[in-house]
């Protein structure tokens, strides 16, 4: 298993800009109300909370990689050298030259396969959020007011006081 974890208050930026663009979700709202919604993991996807700490707690941690997306966007060739090895899967430079230059966001974002421009406009609106929307780590300094941000640490601070994992992030 490759677990990819990303600061949740991007991930909860994320989410209210996808929600907001699909007709087949429930709309997030506006953003204080959803905020609330997600911190309590009362969202379509549940918890971030939960759902992080339920892989950090797996029992079978030998078979699992754990990743950031920070730590992808800091470093994607690095990090896809980390994962062939995980994998077992050795690969010459040319191989992950390739799969780097594949994996970053510019050219995802151009891709039909992964920016999901294919799906038609009544399930997904990308005029009001494209899928692929910027891909930056900290992204929410631009979305959460200072207010917004405490409290989002301090319910963090408390739902994950017993974690003992370093995120990239803290």
């Amino acid at each position: 298993v490759i677990y990819v974890m990303r600061n949740p208050k991007d991930v909860f930026t994320s989410s209210f800009h996808y929600f907001s663009s699909t007709s087949f979700l429930v709309k997030p709202g506006p953003q204080s109300e959803f905020l609330h919604k997600f911190l309590d993991g009362k969202v379509i996807f549940g918890s971030w909370f939960d759902h992080v700490k339920g892989w950090l707690n797996a029992d079978d941690k030998q078979h699992i990689f754990y990743i950031s997306y920070e730590e992808m966007t800091k470093d994607l060739k690095d990090s896809v050298t980390r994962i062939a090895g995980f994998l077992e899967k050795p690969l010459d430079a040319e191989v992950i030259e390739s799969i780097t230059s594949r994996c970053l966001f510019k050219n995802m974002k151009k891709n039909k396969m992964s920016n999901y421009s294919a799906v038609p406009s009544e399930f997904m609106d990308q005029t009001k959020s494209e899928f692929l929307r910027k891909g930056v780590a900290g992204d929410w300094k631009n979305q959460l007011t200072v207010a917004e941000a405490e409290r989002f640490d301090a319910v963090y601070k408390e739902k994950m006081k017993d974690v003992k994992y370093t995120f990239v992030w803290d």
